[in-house]
């Protein structure tokens, strides 16, 4: 079982299966591509029968009537990507059919305004306008889903001729902000609100506030402060209960500890029930991070952190840290006594994480891409709940430390301990795994033919590709409930029978270094209904004959048959299929 994290595709999603549902309708018409063609005007010779034209990445500067009257059919227009600096709307006033309007990455400085009926999407983010490019005709546009503006100055009555409308998604950028009015933002009525700030703007915990209290969705990008630090007042009880998110993500962030300590004091107290940030800073300077600053916000998390909270998910990736004199200790407290179901912290240097004082409320945990060893977890009798627990790439080097860290998670179903440093060596120490754990990814490791002395005893999948095995020892226990194995790329000179493995459904050993398998693999393994062997260097002999009569006894269970088995030797016939030799 492996939980999902991403919560923030939504945004993506629609506008994608916009253009898919568009597309799917005029698969037979046809579609006009003028993408990067160095023009500076709408073509004039555009078939009337376009439904989706594509003018993106050109220096057309100016649209008119003419250009667009003779395409009646028009669903799809893409102008992005241009030198446009003025628009009225009127110049597909006879396009009543179109849905999907781009305008982004523009220079428009204005617009004169029109009603589109039938507009479902309409994109005119990263422009030059002054204030927000909306007027009264916007609101009469009851299909509208997508919305992308940009502005410097946001005010509140902005908004208001749009407050009326279901929108799906509202896409905001901000590049030179310069004016934001307390609660612009809560007129809207979107059930996802993408901001993107400018790369030098400072952030605004009011556009947080407001953005927490329209949307469901909520993502900005771009929170940085390069201000001195101060204290930015909590939200008033009232603020709290207007917030409508549960799912928010905070993309590029680079701020001074307390402030994120500040963000995240605000989203505990909130209903958000999942919480990413992703390309996370935590910067100084040091002078200005003051103990009567940082502790007590540190205290109120603390207490937070212990009373819990709607919070269910919380997933940070790529963190830097530039205090270089911070104890690291007191926030891997901090993190572990988290009541939440889910945990991930992707690509930050963590050296290590404390097993919680009490039982904890993880299930799911993911540290990847890490520096931690095999003194992770061990002794740990807390983690009773947890079902999936990922750990690729870190620097993990014993597998029978591996298996006493999950000894006492009693839920543990699937781990992932890809991409690390694990070895085995036959040791006289016994390996003590979770009785429940049924899903094992070993693959790309230093592990030898010794890993089958070291392997959990009700395990239904098994991954050891890219390791080092030569065969599978006889004599092995028995995994009675091992239904796939993926022994591709190791160094194994022949299929393995199933003498250890009686419920083997699913076998990969491509890419090792068959050379003349043997032809009693099914009847040694009856239950394998696919076996996937191609991509080895076999030598085509009167003895491989019985490998080819066995594919076709077997009733098609050779999976990538007949592309992937080829004749490597001898050399006359190397490149030759199986099947024509």
């Amino acid at each position: 079982m492996r939980p999902h994290t991403n919560i923030y595709p939504l945004a993506y999603v629609f506008t994608f299966t916009l253009w898919e549902n568009i597309q799917s309708t005029v698969e037979n018409e046809f579609i006009a591509n003028y993408s990067s063609s160095l023009l500076t005007n709408v073509p004039k010779n555009i078939p009337a029968h376009t439904h989706v034209l594509d003018l993106s990445h050109n220096r057309i500067s100016g649209l008119s009537v003419s250009e667009f009257i003779s395409l009646p059919g028009l669903q799809v227009l893409n102008l992005s990507y241009n030198l446009i600096t003025e628009l009225d709307f009127n110049v597909l006033i006879f396009n009543e059919d179109l849905e999907y309007l781009d305008l982004s990455h523009n220079n428009i400085l204005k617009i004169s305004c029109q009603t589109l009926t039938s507009l479902r999407h309409l994109d005119l983010s990263f422009n030059s306008f002054t204030s927000m490019p909306l007027c009264q005709e916007f609101g009469d546009m009851f299909h509208l889903e997508y919305l992308g503006l940009s502005a410097t100055m946001i005010r509140r009555s902005d908004f208001r001729c749009l407050a009326h409308l279901q929108l799906q998604t509202v896409y905001l950028t901000l590049e030179d902000f310069s004016l934001y009015e307390p609660q612009s933002l809560t007129v809207l009525n979107t059930r996802s609100l993408h901001i993107v700030y400018g790369a030098t703007q400072n952030f605004n915990f009011s556009l947080l506030y407001d953005g927490m209290s329209s949307s469901e969705n909520l993502k900005i990008v771009n929170l940085r402060y390069a201000l001195s630090y101060k204290y930015f007042p909590a939200p008033s009880s009232a603020l709290l209960k207007k917030i409508k998110t549960r799912a928010l993500v905070l993309d590029t962030v680079d701020l001074q500890w307390p402030i994120i300590l500040q963000i995240f004091l605000l989203v505990w107290y909130s209903p958000v029930e999942h919480l990413t940030v992703r390309d996370l800073t935590f910067q100084g300077p040091l002078a200005e991070l003051r103990e009567h600053d940082f502790l007590p916000l540190l205290s109120s998390l603390k207490q937070l952190i212990s009373l819990g909270g709607s919070m269910k998910a919380l997933t940070l990736e790529h963190v830097r840290n530039k205090l270089y004199y911070f104890n690291q200790g007191i926030l891997y407290r901090e993190f572990s006594e988290m009541d939440i179901a889910s945990l991930t912290i992707y690509d930050a240097y963590m050296p290590h994480m404390l097993c919680p004082n009490r039982t904890s409320s993880f299930q799911y945990l993911n540290f990847s891409h890490n520096a931690l060893t095999d003194e992770l977890f061990q002794n740990c009798d807390t983690l009773t709940n947890l079902k999936s627990l990922i750990l690729k790439r870190n620097k993990f080097e014993s597998l029978p430390k591996v298996s006493f860290m999950t000894s006492s998670m009693k839920s543990l179903k699937y781990l992932d301990m890809s991409n690390n440093l694990l070895r085995h060596d036959r040791a006289a120490v016994q390996c003590q795994w979770a009785e429940s754990l049924t899903e094992l990814d070993l693959s790309s490791n230093q592990l030898t033919d010794a890993v089958f002395e070291c392997l959990p005893f009700n395990i239904a999948k098994l991954d050891l590709q890219s390791n080092q095995i030569t065969s599978v020892p006889k004599g092995i226990a028995e995994l009675q409930a091992l239904k796939e194995l993926n022994l591709a790329s190791n160094r194994l000179a022949d299929l393995p029978g199933c003498a250890g493995f009686p419920s083997l459904e699913l076998l990969n050993i491509e890419l090792n270094s068959i050379v003349s398998p043997s032809a009693d693999f099914f009847q040694s393994c009856p239950r394998v209904r696919e076996l996937q062997a191609g991509h080895n260097p076999f030598k085509c002999s009167c003895e491989l004959q019985d490998f080819v009569r066995l594919e076709r006894r077997s009733g098609g269970k050779l999976a990538g048959w007949p592309a992937t088995y080829v004749c490597e030797y001898p050399e006359g016939l190397r490149g030759t299929q199986l099947k024509d030799f």
